[in-house]
């Protein structure tokens, strides 16, 4: 028999991956099929990134409060579900529903991720790996010219059975643990702008090789393992050397190896290693409020893609500049678990 822990990480993980499959052949069948411009579905995107990844702080202070994240995440799936047949009638609603349904599974399976193990990173990075390979998937289903309903809806509905009934863990909403206040302020900070950097590099980065299907798929598993691999590693070496380690690794192999795959596909590899630290030092930081703090995370990255969204893009994806972006959010993520490491009370 399996445990608990494990068919939660199963269920949930697949889920995460069927869930971003499924905004993404949404989005780009819209466009494979011709039904709107290129304009348009760059609005869509935008439009949909801000639903997204935007609405998750709120998102998540509703389940917290209301204390129902098995809900969120299920109704999150059925309604993401709802986007895809929606997509043949109207490509505004059906990314609507679709940022909608992603907000709240995310906010939903990532608090019942982050209280498998208590103040450790590793679940919450094998929840949140799957959701690159879940893109890929469901970017070439989309742009495949054959996108149907029917095989996601499929997916969805026995995974929405299976998260129902799969016993999820005691979840802490004690907001009364101790916390030293005098830097409070200062380490959620700090890990936002680690964050905001990733999310900056990982808008901006060039690859161009990535129209090579194989090359493309290995840089996915790179980000997949990186992510899961990166709350391991640092669950048992520590989250500060791995994590700021990481990051001065791959500095250089971003910045002034992109065009190389082998450098380029390493680099993305390290480079992820922080998502699951940053993550759950921001949980622990804000004890009995998970579904606020992985809010907060994914606002961390849509701040992030602005810069481009504003027309930097070009400026910010120069080596020297990649290079400075990642050094400094290896100093700031290092200031950071300094402060959490030494200040905090759990």
């Amino acid at each position: 028999m399996l445990s608990d822990f494990t068919k939660n990480l199963t269920v949930y993980g697949l889920s995460h991956a069927a869930i971003d499959a499924s905004c993404a052949a949404v989005a780009f069948s819209l466009l494979s099929s011709k039904s709107i411009t290129n304009e348009y579905f760059i609005q869509l995107v935008i439009m949909y990134n801000v639903i997204a990844f935007g609405s998750q702080t709120l998102v998540g202070l509703l389940v917290d409060k209301y204390r129902c994240p098995k809900l969120s995440a299920i109704s999150g799936s059925t309604i993401t579900a709802s986007a895809i047949p929606v997509s043949f009638l109207s490509p505004l609603y059906a990314i609507i529903l679709a940022g909608i349904g992603n907000a709240l599974f995310h906010v939903g399976g990532g608090i019942i991720s982050l209280n498998l193990t208590k103040n450790k990173a590793a679940a919450p990075g094998i929840f949140v790996a799957p959701g690159a390979l879940g893109l890929l998937i469901g970017t070439l289903y989309g742009k495949s010219g054959s996108f149907t309903a029917w095989p996601l809806l499929i997916i969805i509905a026995i995974l929405c059975a299976l998260m129902y009934y799969t016993k999820y863990p005691e979840i802490n909403y004690n907001t009364d643990e101790k916390i030293n206040t005098n830097y409070f302020e200062s380490i959620i900070l700090l890990l936002l702008m680690t964050i905001v950097a990733r999310s900056v590099i990982g808008s901006v980065v060039v690859l161009p090789w990535k129209s090579d299907i194989f090359l493309l798929a290995t840089l996915t598993s790179g980000i997949v393992l990186g992510k899961a691999f990166g709350g391991i590693i640092g669950d048992k070496y520590g989250w500060q050397k791995v994590g700021v380690i990481s990051l001065l690794i791959s500095a250089p192999l971003l910045a002034f190896g992109a065009a190389i795959p082998e450098a380029a596909i390493l680099g993305i590899f390290l480079f992820n290693f922080t998502m699951p630290i940053t993550l759950v030092a921001i949980s622990n930081t804000l004890p009995g409020r998970p579904g606020f703090s992985f809010g907060l995370t994914t606002l961390a990255l849509i701040i992030g893609v602005l810069p481009t969204y504003a027309g930097a893009g070009s400026f910010l994806s120069q080596s020297p500049s990649v290079f400075a972006i990642i050094i400094s959010s290896a100093i700031v993520l290092y200031y950071a678990l300094f402060l959490y490491s030494k200040k905090l009370n759990f």
